[in-house]
């Protein structure tokens, strides 16, 4: 239990959801929000701390030290249509509502972070086995029009098409993280287990930001082929392996 409360507030502080807030929990707001005793928490909170990712002090609360992060530079790969799946998934809503987003969809959706935009989590099967969970941040007067029976069916960006959307840009970041409690536990895979995340921007025809997502695969799943043009010094990625 150690170990998967320090996963999950580490994911939690990564993602930037405690930015601009004072209310991170103390040893006892931690025992009692996860079932554990005063000393199990005590042990989380030190670890944190010795970390750099809190600071703690007697007489004031635990205080979160998030890190700055910087917006993703550079050329994004090339990539397939957005929302044209050449693998046949399944779909499985976990959540969907308003809730406070991670930093980094805050920012790429011009909101501060701290944010609460409309999210939605899916699992992704594949043949059968689990094979991605996603997060899709969009803002609520656009996220709250997608029906139920379409997110357990279609990808998002062709839902986004039906509704008459032109889809301009995708860009694309490409990074290891060690997994929250939620996807370990839908991906049936330990805390300790690094996923290969994909983390996404889509903006339509304008330039205008419709939606911030990120996937996280399972392990054992095969990364996309990826393939660089040397004239152009693009990427081109291939779905279909």
């Amino acid at each position: 239990m150690q170990q998967q409360i320090f996963a999950e507030l580490l994911s939690q502080i990564v993602d930037g959801l405690w930015i601009g807030r004072d209310d991170f929990p103390g040893e006892v707001e931690l025992a009692r929000q996860f079932g554990v005793s005063v000393i199990t928490s005590r042990r989380v909170l030190e670890r944190l701390a010795a970390d750099g990712w809190i600071e703690r002090g007697r007489g004031r609360r635990t205080a979160v030290r998030t890190p700055t992060a910087s917006e993703p530079v550079g050329d994004p790969a090339k990539m397939r249509p957005y929302g044209q799946s050449f693998l046949p998934f399944a779909y499985e809503v976990l959540y969907r509502g308003i809730d406070i987003a991670p930093a980094e969809a805050c920012r790429a959706l011009g909101m501060a972070p701290g944010s609460k935009l409309w999210l939605c989590r899916r699992l992704r099967r594949l043949e059968g086995r689990a094979h991605s969970v996603t997060l899709s941040v969009q803002h609520p007067e656009l996220g709250e029009r997608h029906e139920l029976a379409e997110l357990q069916r279609l990808p998002i960006g062709q839902i986004l098409r039906k509704w008459g959307f032109v889809l301009g840009t995708l860009t694309r970041r490409v990074s290891v993280r060690l997994p929250s409690s939620e996807v370990a536990a839908h991906l049936r895979i330990t805390l300790t287990e690094p996923t290969l995340t994909y983390t996404f921007t889509l903006a339509d025809d304008s330039a205008t930001v419709l939606e911030w997502a990120r996937i996280c695969m399972h392990p054992r799943e095969q990364a996309p082929r990826e393939v660089m043009d040397l004239k152009t010094g693009r990427w081109v990625t291939d779905f279909t392996v």
